[in-house]
């Protein structure tokens, strides 16, 4: 019994190690350290896409980390997560930052965000194209069937403002999509980028802004920490990055990849929609 204690001692320092580096020393400093950034990753295009052949992480999202880490002279390192994990795996130090994670009250209570945002975007649904849809109103009906993607702030919005419609969550954006290909939900709701990479593979149905249509700031959460460094440099970075005009640079070049001409396309900027 002795010896079974000092094992099972052993493996919860082992799982609790992470989380006291996070302890003994602020995120800007471990990052410096360690020589990496390590960036959350989850499927979602045009934020984050994993080549299934080369496993590679491209998007948005990566872009972006790959800029910051230049700005410190260290590595980006992508680590896997999902939509859902993504707080507990910031507060379990698994990576030490997510981009494109809306600052929601409740993720306010248990992780932290610049008060820059990093780009903004809007509420957007696919639709059949036969659909008449125009307002947020007109897809809250009793039989329709409304798709979101399980623990982003998309899925509280919906929630929160469909009364009437029948709520399908999945555990990610393609799945959602694969769903609304088969015919198994009416509409599935995503922010607009999102939306138009799906659009342009799967070629069905329409992409609406429905009314009233509002600009949503997106940001990047970071854990709690006492040492204000890490939160500060991402705030600082994320307000020249924004001025200059990078956010909308890097997902039209994520677009032009994809073979989509983002001339047409509302970008990440508000003042220029």
């Amino acid at each position: 019994m002795k010896r079974r204690s000092l094992i099972l001692a052993a493996a919860a320092a082992i799982a609790l190690a992470p989380m006291a580096r996070a302890q003994d020393s602020g995120t800007l400093q471990q990052v410096k350290a360690s020589g990496e950034l390590r960036i959350g990753v989850a499927s979602a295009e045009p934020w984050f896409f994993k080549d299934p052949m080369t496993e590679t992480w491209t998007g948005v999202g990566v872009a972006m980390g790959e800029r910051m880490a230049e700005e410190l002279g260290v590595k980006m390192v992508p680590v896997e997560t999902s939509w859902a994990n993504a707080v507990a795996g910031l507060q379990a130090n698994q990576f030490d930052i997510m981009f494109v994670l809306d600052p929601t009250e409740e993720r306010k209570k248990a992780i932290d965000f610049p008060e820059n945002p990093l780009f903004y975007y809007a509420m957007g649904a696919l639709v059949s194209d036969k659909s008449e849809a125009a307002t947020w109103a007109d897809l809250d009906t009793a039989g329709t069937r409304i798709g979101v993607t399980l623990g982003t702030s998309l899925d509280r919005n919906v929630t929160e403002m469909m009364t009437s419609a029948e709520i399908s969550r999945f555990s990610s954006n393609d799945e959602a999509i694969a769903a609304f290909a088969s015919g198994r939900v009416d509409a599935v709701v995503q922010f607009h980028p999102a939306l138009v990479v799906q659009y342009s593979r799967l070629k069905l149905g329409k992409v609406l802004l429905p009314t009233p249509v509002n600009p949503v700031a997106t940001s990047a959460g970071m854990r709690k920490e006492a040492d204000p460094a890490f939160k500060d440099w991402v705030n600082g970075t994320f307000g020249a990055l924004y001025a200059a005009g990078v956010p909308d640079e890097l997902f039209g070049a994520y677009l032009k990849g994809k073979n989509i001409d983002p001339a047409d396309i509302p970008g990440l900027e508000k003042e220029a929609w």
